[in-house]
């Protein structure tokens, strides 16, 4: 082997199969879209292929190889690779591109960076190929070969580039003006979709199980103006017009250059970039930052303005200031956000906004919340930015201590607020810039497998977007002088006001009951889903599932129940000694009882026809008893028995559509809804 060649790039080199006791493997016919080719396939039980290179490798003296596997594309899953220097450990890919099935029934290619291969004399490499199984499906391998210089393909050049070390030097447009926030609109983006493939390579995030046709939004975004090859095939999924789906990622910088043509085309100023707060920064741990780097970019390219919002849900209080240290000094020092002209400012000041600190479930100490605030404002070298707090709507309420630390900020975001004069009043007399809080509606019936959408629960109906116009116009007419719009890109939430599209995928029937369960007396943001295959669960022995507290816990089932005979049906709840239940049929309460004592009975029975179902939510409050919750009926020629199986749907979701609006009708209103808040248009205008 050559070792630490700093000579011209040397050729490629070709790898061969091997079996495992050393032997030269041949290739087989395959079918490719219908065509005979040839491949090395492996066996099921193994789901691997081991190659050897042919020749001598040379390993450059930066210790960096590049790999192209090409493959057949059948079925869905991963492909797991992996270099092997001879007596040294296995290296997988650091950079790569390709690597998902995405049953394409064509032979594509997975280019990999390898990344800290170590000078050594101990001879040659290989390469070993395996496969997240997929049933039915082998894994058939068109040709491996190995280079020291990268693959020239323009999307694997970018998933190479790290476009977030040091500043951005792209094409500019200067935004009209980057003074100040009076007069602007700003929205949050969040940027966390993902697909097969893409930059990130982590496959359907924030869209769901796409491969098992689950989703996790209640929109379905119009991809009609992205270009083909920012866009994935979406599994198997169809739409209601019998289209293949597609969707985006966010990571590919296409994407959020169109996002922000689109603030441009509606006169909003710029994004509030959402960022997470995690151990997964780059900052923290090296990992990947496509989507700020991208959001820096677009906003450059399109004149918008940008800041970063962190938003600590769920972060621990004893880490928090330290990693916010670390983050923001990585941002000044590396990213170089100082130098960027379109980094928004309020009065030559960098604007930060840190979302959550005071909500209660984020468990956040004052003392800790007041330390962050004070380095964000007063640090000697990172000190000195525009800080606005998100705080609850309710925030009058909170203790002595969180008062005091709401006048620590220079602005605020009261969430959810549903008095913007008020608001604004208090926070002027405190000296607080006052940004009121917008949005076109929610609904997380998918997010959160709700049954059939019920229309009683997390749902605020856009109402063609007169909710949307009655907050523009009444955040206007208390005298606002700038909005957060939340969210530009949230279809998960169903708080986008980016383009839907009314052709969605009808949303899954399966068989089962959908459950979800929570610690404590009520649901919460986070549970933990299952499936179950009857309406029943054995209460006070042991834990429902993992992570989830044997007692106290709150369970919510749901689905459709279909009636195989016409009849009037009466329904009970059996459950343990002193707990709580409400049953719902079609968003309509049926049954309430508290402090069950014994099998509790709806008032009325409900007449069906043979075939007909209904809609239905049941939820539990556990306590500490012991029995066995069941969901029972009964009708005039059955007695009261469990519901069965075959009668249980796991039938859940909704996604909502523009009304008969044009898909781009939210952003319009927010172009409006800037116009009232500036004046240019009456605060008591009708919505058009």
């Amino acid at each position: 082997m050559m070792i630490g060649s700093s000579l011209a790039a040397a050729a490629p080199v070709m790898l061969q199969a091997k079996s495992a006791n050393g032997q030269t493997l041949e290739q087989v016919p395959v079918q490719a879209n219908g065509r005979s080719t040839r491949a090395w396939s492996c066996d099921e039980q193994s789901g691997e292929l081991t190659f050897r290179a042919v020749t001598q490798v040379a390993i450059p003296a930066d210790g960096v190889l590049y790999l192209k596997v090409a493959y057949l594309d059948e079925g869905y899953g991963r492909l797991n690779v992996q270099l092997i220097p001879d007596g040294e450990k296995p290296i997988k890919p650091d950079r790569f591109l390709g690597c998902q099935r995405t049953n394409s029934g064509k032979v594509v290619s997975a280019l990999m960076r390898m990344n800290g291969i170590r000078v050594s004399e101990n001879g040659g490499i290989s390469v070993r190929v395996g496969i997240e199984r997929s049933a039915g499906v082998k894994l058939a391998i068109g040709g491996v070969r190995v280079q020291d210089t990268a693959f020239e393909e323009p999307n694997f050049q970018y998933v190479i580039s790290d476009p977030w070390n040091g500043p951005y030097r792209g094409a500019r447009v200067k935004p009209a003006d980057n003074s100040t926030l009076k007069g602007k609109v700003m929205t949050g983006y969040q940027g966390w979709f993902r697909t097969p493939n893409d930059p990130d390579g982590r496959g359907w995030v924030h869209w769901g199980n796409i491969q098992e046709g689950e989703f996790t939004t209640d929109m379905w975004p119009d991809v009609s103006q992205y270009s083909s090859s920012s866009l994935e095939k979406a599994a198997d999924v169809k739409l209601k017009s019998g289209a293949q789906a597609y969707l985006f990622s966010s990571a590919w910088p296409g994407v959020v250059d169109t996002h922000f043509r689109w603030m441009r085309e509606h006169d909003i100023d710029g994004a509030f970039l959402q960022r997470f707060v995690s151990d997964d920064f780059n900052s923290i741990n090296g990992r990947p930052e496509w989507v700020l780097a991208n959001v820096r970019a677009a906003a450059n390219r399109e004149g918008r303005i940008w800041a970063v919002e962190y938003d600590v849900s769920g972060y621990p209080d004893a880490k928090l200031l330290e990693t916010l240290k670390t983050d923001w000094k990585w941002f000044v020092d590396r990213f170089h956000v100082l130098d960027d002209p379109n980094y928004a400012r309020e009065g030559g000041k960098p604007v930060v906004f840190i979302w959550g600190l005071p909500f209660p479930n984020r468990n956040i100490s004052p003392e800790t919340a007041n330390a962050v605030v004070d380095f964000f404002k007063n640090d000697p070298k990172y000190g000195g930015n525009h800080l606005i707090g998100g705080i609850p709507g309710n925030w009058r309420e909170m203790a002595a201590p969180w008062q005091d630390h709401f006048k620590k900020y220079d602005g605020v975001l009261s969430w959810m607020s549903q008095s913007y004069a008020k608001d604004m009043a208090d926070f002027g007399k405190l000296g607080l810039s006052y940004h009121a809080h917008v949005m076109p509606g929610f609904s997380w019936a998918n997010l959160k497998h709700l049954p059939s959408g019920d229309p009683t629960l997390a749902y605020t109906p856009r109402d063609g977007g007169q909710h949307y116009w009655n907050q523009l116009s009444n955040a206007a007419k208390a005298g606002s002088d700038r909005m957060f719009v939340g969210m530009f890109d949230e279809y998960d939430e169903g708080t986008a006001i980016i383009p839907m599209s009314d052709d969605s995928p009808p949303t899954p029937k399966r068989a089962g009951v959908a459950a979800t369960f929570y610690n404590g007396p009520n649901a919460q943001e986070q549970g933990r889903f299952v499936r179950l295959p009857r309406a029943e669960l054995e209460l006070g022995t042991t834990a429902p599932h993992k992570g989830i507290s044997a007692e106290n816990f709150f369970v919510r089932m749901g689905g459709r129940i279909t009636f195989p005979v016409a009849g009037q049906y009466t329904f009970s709840i059996e459950g343990a000694p002193g707990d709580d239940v409400e049953l719902f049929f079609n968003g309509e309460k049926v049954l309430v009882a508290n402090h069950l004592n014994g099998a509790a009975t709806t008032p009325k029975a409900i007449a069906v026809s043979e075939g007909a179902s209904v809609d239905y939510r049941l939820d539990y409050r556990h306590r500490t008893g012991k029995g066995s919750l069941r969901l029972l009926w009964e009708c005039q020629d059955r007695p009261r028995q469990p519901v069965p199986p075959e009668a249980l749907q796991d039938a859940w979701g909704r996604f909502i559509t523009n009304e008969g609006k044009p898909s781009d009708w939210w952003l319009t209103l927010t172009r409006m809804g800037k116009e009232m808040m500036n004046r240019k248009r009456k605060v008591d205008s009708p919505m058009p």
